[in-house]
């Protein structure tokens, strides 16, 4: 579990992703949460399904690079939205991540605030050189959050790519 100020990050166990996946209002009941959105579109859904669940099931897998964590409003105990990893370090200690913060609770600083709270966390508990995250060179809030936490553009393409070192 990540502590942040305003949230906690929580990864999912297996059965716990499989309910989310499925039935997130299910997850919320059973976790005694609230949930502002059930944040699984098709795109989430088809990574939970046909990525996450499977390698999260594999024994020789780390399982906090391959589910969901959910993240948190504290002071409502709602979960706003969610944020992965995509598999665990490369060869080069390279982790990548992605994230999302449902709209209601969007423009607020909850993104920028729960991918501190992960760069906190990565810098304590695993060997990870740096994180890479991409998003659309459209997607302003999202560059903004990458920014504010010390990410820089690392690759173009139609996408941005942007490098966080840990070890800076």
């Amino acid at each position: 579990m990540i502590d942040t100020k305003r949230l906690k990050i929580r990864p999912l166990s297996y059965s716990e992703l499989y309910t989310y996946s499925l039935y997130p209002l299910n997850l919320a009941k059973d976790l005694d949460l609230k949930i502002s959105q059930s944040l699984i579109d098709e795109e989430t859904k088809d990574a939970i399904d046909n990525d996450l669940l499977p390698n999260l099931s594999d024994p020789t897998k780390d399982s906090r690079f391959y589910t969901m964590w959910i993240i948190i409003e504290k002071s409502e105990n709602t979960i706003i939205g969610g944020i992965c990893f995509h598999g665990e370090p490369d060869e080069n200690k390279i982790l990548e991540v992605g994230y999302g913060i449902d709209t209601n609770y969007s423009n607020k600083g909850y993104a920028t605030e729960a991918v501190g709270g992960l760069i906190n966390w990565l810098k304590v508990n695993n060997g990870a050189n740096a994180l890479l995250a991409e998003t659309e060179r459209t997607n302003y809030s999202s560059i903004k959050v990458l920014q504010k936490n010390g990410f820089k553009v690392y690759n173009q393409d139609k996408n941005l790519i942007f490098k966080l070192n840990l070890k800076d």
